[in-house]
């Protein structure tokens, strides 16, 4: 005879223990398409794009309209160029040439931030932080959180300003951080025989209000921009790709 044993296993032992990284910010917010869970409640983003707001060089500050202050400290050599409504490029100039430059953008210090980074040379993992030393080397991507300004309809309502490095003719770039919280770009040939003294168009920034919306509508104005990619939801799908 073959004797089962049956058990029911208590509801605790179902519990979910959630450790959270020591990198998450200070309120924990936990972010999925279509809303925000915030101390577990559920809170429906408002589906607006773009917010009328160009990045703005003045005095130093790296600002939306010249609103709120995003980057301070900013050097001289560094440049800002228009794209669209929303969005800009951003470079910098040396007084020597080479094949690479370190150049810095400016301080960044108590804003909520998310980068993604190149942890080794074929991966990239995630990092969040409030301060320009917590942004890695090699950093593809950077989302910064901040206030719309006293002059909006709501002071507290935030923002989402992105960062993505671009390539500047045959110069790549990525961004990083350093100890003093500043917030540094690096372009590179990758051959010491092709230089340069400046990169006038090395990262692209844009700034919006839905953090989702904000990176698929960057990438289709860099595609328009480039011409030498397709976004995905211009592609046509393979017979691979299509399930009857």
């Amino acid at each position: 005879m073959i004797h089962t044993t049956m058990f029911s296993p208590s509801p605790n032992a179902f519990k979910l223990d959630f450790h959270f990284t020591p990198f998450l910010a200070t309120n924990k917010k936990l972010f999925s398409r279509g809303f925000v869970r915030i101390n577990g409640a559920n809170k429906t983003w408002r589906h607006s794009m773009f917010l009328s707001s160009k990045p703005v060089l003045k005095d130093g500050t790296l600002s939306l309209s010249g609103k709120e202050a995003l980057i301070t400290e900013v050097p001289e050599n560094v440049v800002v160029s228009p794209l669209t409504d929303s969005s800009a490029f951003i470079g910098a100039t040396s007084s020597h040439s080479s094949s690479r430059h370190v150049f810095k953008l400016g301080v960044i210090r108590d804003v909520r931030l998310l980068c993604l980074f190149r942890f080794k040379v074929w991966w990239m993992i995630p990092r969040v932080g409030n301060s320009g030393s917590d942004i890695p080397v090699e950093t593809q991507m950077l989302l910064l959180e901040a206030s719309k300004g006293p002059d909006s309809d709501d002071p507290n309502e935030t923002c989402y300003v992105l960062f993505l490095p671009f390539l500047d003719g045959k110069f790549r770039s990525s961004l990083q951080g350093n100890s003093s919280d500043e917030l540094e770009f690096c372009v590179e040939s990758g051959d010491p025989a092709v230089v340069t003294s400046e990169s006038l168009k090395a990262v692209f920034v844009n700034s919006g209000d839905h953090p989702f919306d904000l990176l698929r509508e960057s990438m289709k104005i860099l595609e328009k921009y480039s011409g030498t990619f397709a976004h995905r939801e211009s592609k046509q799908a393979t017979q691979l790709t299509i399930y009857n």
